[in-house]
């Protein structure tokens, strides 16, 4: 039987500026696939900037009807910045348009804890995923995140992974978010049938935010 569909667990977590709140785990970059109908999954990760900020995530996505949708908190310490905490609600769509060929979008508002108003941006990205294969998989986001006390800001990038062996994925991703630019290269291993680690550096090319370290990990929820 599957599992009932709930969407009220998440951790606090934070929102500095230079890290964001992104979907499909802590890739910034996210694929154009969503859970299949009545699974859920939570996902956690951590990381640690230059400067010495730590983050900690965790949030919950479940299928509902033709969408999935997920809420997630963020809390971020350090660096000379005291803390911080955000929290974020999404909805993401896709769809197979060809075969190999998936589009869809996401779309995030963010709030932060603790001051007055406490919207603090809508980010929205459309998303496309080919796979050539099936040890392939190529990823494109364009979006923008829409700021209520500051400008708009793009945000876009293009992903690939790789699984040259059973339960190993290999991912490099190149990005912009926060008016940074950025090149993150990664490691997935499926530790078991409902859970998985992940572990990345993002290196800073250009732009104000931090290069920084981050570790996650994927639980499937579904108990059949």
């Amino acid at each position: 039987m599957k599992k009932p569909i709930a969407i009220a667990l998440a951790l606090p977590a934070l929102l500095f500026a230079g890290h964001a709140l992104a979907a499909g785990g802590h890739h910034s970059v996210d694929d154009a696939n969503i859970l299949p109908r009545g699974e859920c999954e939570q996902e956690t990760w951590f990381s640690r900037e230059q400067g010495n900020t730590r983050a900690l995530h965790a949030g919950v996505n479940c299928r509902v009807g033709p969408v999935e949708l997920g809420l997630a908190g963020e809390h971020a310490r350090g660096g000379g910045e005291g803390s911080a905490t955000a929290w974020n609600v999404e909805v993401k769509w896709a769809r197979e348009v060809a075969e190999g060929l998936n589009i869809g979008f996401d779309l995030q508002p963010v709030w932060q804890a603790h001051q007055r108003p406490r919207f603090e941006a809508t980010r929205f990205a459309a998303l496309a995923t080919w796979v050539p294969h099936a040890a392939w998989g190529v990823h494109l986001n364009i979006g923008r995140d829409f700021v209520r006390s500051g400008p708009n800001l793009a945000r876009y990038g293009v992903g690939v992974d790789w699984a040259p062996i059973n339960r190993w994925t290999l991912t490099a991703e190149r990005f912009l978010e926060e008016r940074t630019h950025f090149l993150r290269a990664g490691v997935r291993w499926a530790g078991g049938q409902l859970w998985t680690l992940d572990f990345s550096r993002a290196q800073r090319l250009s732009g104000p935010a931090p290069s920084n370290w981050t570790i996650g990990v994927t639980f499937d929820l579904d108990d059949d």
